[in-house]
């Protein structure tokens, strides 16, 4: 079998992978440079190029950057001047998520702002009173555009850097496509602006209960324990409710009063009012061998599950949580926080059932009820991102002007070609942590893991697309539509891939295996291959159509409340405007 073929079938292979995300994307990532040392297509030294390339430490270090940004308070402060900005107008103060959130992503990792802005987002939908599926999405959107502002404003324009460099075609510059992204922001904001509000539905009410978007009202349950039960005298923790129904007491009333929580130890006593969480076809099974009576249907509301120490907290699953692929049943949750979770909405569907054996993904919402003491100590906890209200969080905004120094000496010694990105980038994770804008565990919590083995397993793969001449037989069959097909057409079909691809695979993913192939394709028409690169990498950058295609929209679509439908609703007409727009300018500055 030749190289050519052998190569084609792992890319299949990896292709498919990666959209069944039946494996992490980091370890599918990983395996692509496995399989291509052992099947020859690389050398060792290529395999593992991955991790010492430039493209791979610069992302690692602005991730650090970014982290100190956060840490000093800056992202947080300009938070809160959106709130006090928009004063009520939506109209305004969707203008500011707009600004910031894009100013900020041209200079930081995208799905950090997200992460910051997002609990400032649901707070002023409160106060403007909209549902917060008004705002979320051009939070989203607007980050994305932000990032193609400059070469640091996402790791998937460093890596391109690093991919047409290995090419010959030279590192792109810090500001190179400022003035393209700027256009493209603007014409993407004027969009946003007019029309989100009119397609976005309200799926979440400023002010809807809880207990509401989560449907718990269908599988919380109250019950009385009769004075035959054999569940009398035992304690919370022994007794075979949870073994028979797989329910979960949440609350112990006991003549009129409710108990406070922890009560594992707690014996319970006949006519003892349990309030648990299970499935009501389920307890009316065992109720007879429970000795347990259920009460009529509970009319419940969220100070129903609240009391004088006790509270109700949302959160989302964070990008760099340590609980991501593992169960609640793995990590012990309700021991080691002292909490419980009600329940769990994944992909804008509430998950009720065998929550302890579901595995926890980014993005998924957490309705969580516990102690306020230990509501405060998971608001602090990174694993956490806190919905609806600003978390309690130590910021160390005396070091505002350092961390801003920081950032903007980073940018300009790169932009003036003093030293380049990577040298700068590194510096500037160092000086972090030496002038306490960081601690050194934060350094080791801010960067993104998952990302960076992806991107060390992936850059192989460019070099085996160029090492078999893949890259060139395929680009042969661009040059065959050139007969039928003017240039800026067969750039705009370069764009619509690379834009497709992003959505099954990943950003990074489409620029290594597509880069090398529309510069050669460009090479052998005659064309100008820069124009290819930028093309290639604005699109991978346009995630607009659906909600997994990038991880700032997997943040806000349970935070949201949204549909799968909702992102495609909002993001076909927005690539549809901006893909003619794009291809053009990009012939404009980079002429054919």
């Amino acid at each position: 079998m030749s190289p050519v073929i052998t190569l084609l079938i792992i890319i299949a292979a990896a292709l498919v992978l990666f959209v069944s995300e039946r494996f992490p994307i980091p370890l599918v990532a990983l395996s692509i440079s496995v399989v291509l040392m052992l099947t020859g297509l690389v050398t060792p030294a290529e395999g593992i190029s991955g991790f010492s390339s430039p493209a791979t430490i610069t992302v690692l270090a602005m991730f650090v950057l970014s982290a100190g940004l956060q840490k000093t308070g800056i992202v947080r402060s300009l938070g809160e001047l959106i709130i006090r900005f928009a004063g009520g107008n939506q109209y305004k103060g969707l203008a500011a998520i707009m600004l910031v959130a894009g100013g900020l992503s041209a200079f930081i990792n995208n799905t950090a702002v997200v992460v910051v802005l997002l609990p400032t987002v649901i707070i002023l939908a409160r106060r403007t009173a909209l549902s917060p599926a008004k705002l979320l999405i051009p939070l989203s959107f607007s980050s994305m555009l932000g990032g193609l502002g400059t070469l640091i404003g996402t790791s998937t324009n460093i890596l391109a850097s690093d991919v047409a460099n290995k090419l010959g075609y030279g590192p792109i510059s810090m500001f190179e496509f400022t003035k393209l992204g700027v256009i493209v922001f603007l014409v993407g904001g004027v969009y946003l602006l007019l029309f989100s509000g009119r397609l976005l539905p309200e799926r979440r009410g400023p002010r809807e209960e809880r207990t509401e978007s989560y449907h718990l009202r269908d599988y919380l349950t109250e019950l009385v324990i009769l004075p035959d039960s054999p569940l009398v005298g035992s304690t919370v923790a022994q007794c075979r409710l949870r073994q028979l129904s797989d329910a979960d007491v949440l609350e112990i009333i006991r003549a009129g009063s409710k108990l406070e929580q922890p009560f594992a130890d707690e014996r319970l006593q006949a006519g003892d009012v349990l309030m648990v969480r299970g499935k009501v076809q389920t307890l009316l099974r065992v109720r007879r061998s429970a000795g347990i009576k259920i009460l009529p249907e509970v009319q419940l509301r969220d100070s129903d599950l609240v009391a004088d120490r006790m509270g109700l907290l949302e959160v989302l699953i964070s990008p760099t949580s340590h609980l991501i692929g593992r169960t609640l049943e793995e990590i012990r949750f309700r021991n080691r926080y002292n909490a419980t979770v009600l329940a769990i909405q994944r992909h804008g569907e509430a998950i009720r059932e065998q929550l302890s054996k579901n595995r926890l993904a980014v993005g998924d919402a957490l309705l969580i009820q516990g102690p306020s003491a230990v509501l405060e100590m998971i608001q602090a906890s990174p694993n956490f991102i806190i919905v609806g209200e600003v978390p309690h969080e130590t910021l160390r905004r005396e070091k505002t002007p350092i961390a801003l120094g920081i950032i903007i000496g980073v940018v300009l010694l790169a932009a003036l070609n003093v030293l380049p990105i990577l040298v700068t980038a590194l510096a500037g994770a160092v000086l972090m942590v030496l002038t306490g804008c960081l601690e050194m565990s934060e350094f080791y919590e801010a960067v993104r893991w998952d990302v960076i083995f992806l991107l060390a397993g992936i850059i192989p793969l460019g070099l085996a697309l160029e090492n078999t001449g893949a890259a060139a037989s395929i680009a042969q069959y661009a040059v065959g539509l050139s007969s039928v097909l003017p240039p800026l057409l067969i750039l705009g079909l370069f764009y619509v891939l690379s834009m497709l691809l992003t959505e099954m695979i990943s950003n990074n993913a489409t620029v290594v295996l597509l880069i090398p192939i529309a510069t050669a394709a460009a090479t052998d028409l005659g064309l100008n291959p820069q124009a290819f690169i930028m093309t290639v990498m604005f699109a991978a950058s346009m995630s607009f159509l659906t909600p997994i295609g990038y991880q700032a929209n997997t943040l806000v679509y349970s935070a949201g409340g949204y549909k799968f439908t909702d992102f495609f609703k909002v993001g076909a007409p927005i690539s549809l405007i901006l893909i003619p727009i794009t291809v053009y300018l990009i012939s404009v500055f980079w002429p054919l």
